[in-house]
């Protein structure tokens, strides 16, 4: 039983080592991240999901705890999308500025680089 609980706990440890989590900070930029979900909300936000994934968010529309959200009365918001969108479909990278600990999208970088 001793051997089969250390198998199991050795195996949920490697496991566990595999998932890339970027949590979120109460304020600031996101680490270099691909896009890899957008939503388009009822109420005309988006929220974004990245890879390494987020954690600790209140996304609008109830989405969960790894997306960030641009909230509809963003003025750039129709600008972000776009961005999002091309960065997504491109491969580019983006980073985020998260301005508050529910993960409010306030602006945002696309780029090639390690910047």
């Amino acid at each position: 039983m001793n051997r089969l609980l250390y198998k199991l706990g050795l195996g949920v440890l490697v496991f566990g080592s595999c998932i890339q989590v970027a949590y979120a900070e109460p304020k600031g930029w996101t680490n270099l991240s691909e896009v890899i979900d957008l939503v388009v909300t009822s109420n005309g936000g988006v929220n974004i999901k990245l890879s390494p994934v987020l954690s600790g968010c209140t996304s609008q529309s109830g989405y969960g705890g790894a997306y960030a959200s641009i909230y509809p009365s963003h003025p750039g918001i129709e600008l972000m999308q776009s961005n999002l969108l091309s960065a997504m479909m491109s491969g580019k990278k983006v980073k985020l500025y998260l301005s508050d600990d529910k993960c409010t999208v306030v602006e945002m970088r696309v780029t090639s680089g390690q910047t």
